[in-house]
C-alpha cells in the first residue's frame, strides 16, 4: 500500500477561507454575548442584592417581628382611648347629584378604645319624593300619572360599633373588620295617584292616603375597610346586610322609604366614609 504523507496533501484554498469565515463568526458571537451580558447587570445595578443588602433585609425582618411582639401580660398595644373620629356618608350625596329623587345625609363619630372596639353613634336626615314609573291610574283621556310617594326631611339615628381585626399591628392607620348597628327612624309619608276600583259599583280612579307614620327598627351587620390617605384623614368603605326588626306599618299602607335606610326592597347597603381622625 502507498503511504501518503503529510507534506503530499494539497489543501483547497476555498475550504481555507470558509474556516476563517467560520472563526470570525465564531468570536463575534462571543463578544455579542459577553456585551448582551454586560448590559443587562449595567440595567440591573444595585437591584442584585449583595451580601450586606441580604443581611441588613434580615436584620429589618426580626426586628418588625420583635416590634410586632408584646412584652408579657400585655394584652394591647395601643391605650383604652386610643382616638376619636368625625366622618360623613358620602356615598348617598353622590348618589342624589345623579338625580335620585330621593336620599340620606349622615354624620358619625367614632370612638377608638385599644383600636379593637370602635362604638359609633350616627345621626342624619333622609327624604323621599318619587314617582312610579308602572303603578298609579290611567285616566280616562288615555293618560297615566305613576302613584306619588312623598316624604319630608325626616331625622334617623343608629348606634352600634366596628371590630378591628388587626388591632394589634405596628401598622395601626389601615385596618379592616366587622361592622354591626341598629338604625331607628320616624318617617311620615302622603301617597298619591294610587289607582282604585270599586268592588261593588266598579268605580275606578285616584285615592291617596296623607300622613302615614311610620317607625322602624333595622340592624345592619357585614364588613369594612378604613385606609389612610394623609395624616388625620382616612376613606373607609362598608358593605353591610339590613334585615329589618320593626319595618312599621300605618293602617293604610307600609313604608316605600325610611330615613337611613332607603328603600325598603333593598336589604344591602353600601356606605363611602371620609373620616378626620383625632
Amino acid at each position: 500500500m502507498r503511504r501518503m504523507s503529510i507534506s503530499s496533501w494539497s489543501i483547497n484554498p476555498h475550504f481555507t477561507h470558509m474556516l476563517a469565515s467560520y472563526s470570525l463568526l465564531h468570536r463575534s458571537l462571543l463578544l455579542l454575548a459577553g456585551m448582551m451580558v454586560s448590559v443587562a447587570v449595567w440595567a440591573q445595578g444595585s437591584s442584585i442584592p449583595t451580601t450586606s443588602a441580604v443581611r441588613e433585609q434580615r436584620e429589618a425582618a426580626v426586628v418588625e417581628e420583635l416590634l410586632e411582639q408584646l412584652p408579657e401580660g400585655q394584652k394591647y398595644r395601643y391605650p383604652l382611648l386610643n382616638g376619636l373620629s368625625v366622618s360623613f356618608n358620602l356615598f348617598p350625596p353622590v348618589i342624589d347629584l345623579l338625580g335620585k329623587d330621593y336620599g340620606n345625609y349622615e354624620g358619625t363619630l367614632t370612638l377608638d378604645l385599644h383600636h379593637r372596639f370602635l362604638p359609633q353613634v350616627s345621626a342624619g336626615v333622609g327624604y323621599c319624593n318619587t314617582t312610579s314609573d308602572d303603578i298609579g291610574y290611567t285616566h280616562t283621556d288615555g293618560t297615566f300619572h305613576g302613584m306619588r310617594y312623598h316624604s319630608k326631611m325626616r331625622p334617623f339615628i343608629k348606634v352600634g360599633m366596628l371590630y378591628n381585626f388587626k388591632y394589634n399591628d405596628i401598622k395601626p392607620n389601615d385596618f379592616y373588620g366587622a361592622v354591626l348597628r341598629f338604625g331607628y327612624a320616624y318617617s311620615k309619608a302622603d301617597i298619591t295617584n294610587m289607582g282604585y276600583t270599586d268592588a261593588v259599583w266598579g268605580y275606578y280612579g285616584p285615592i291617596e292616603a296623607r300622613g302615614l307614620e311610620f317607625h322602624s327598627v333595622w340592624m345592619e351587620m357585614g364588613g369594612f375597610i378604613k385606609v389612610q390617605l394623609v395624616k388625620h384623614f382616612s376613606l373607609g368603605w362598608d358593605l353591610t346586610f339590613r334585615p329589618f326588626l320593626h319595618k312599621g306599618k300605618d293602617s293604610q299602607g307600609k313604608p316605600y322609604f325610611v330615613p337611613g335606610y332607603g328603600t325598603t326592597s333593598n336589604l344591602f347597603g353600601f356606605g363611602f366614609h371620609g373620616y378626620f381622625d383625632f
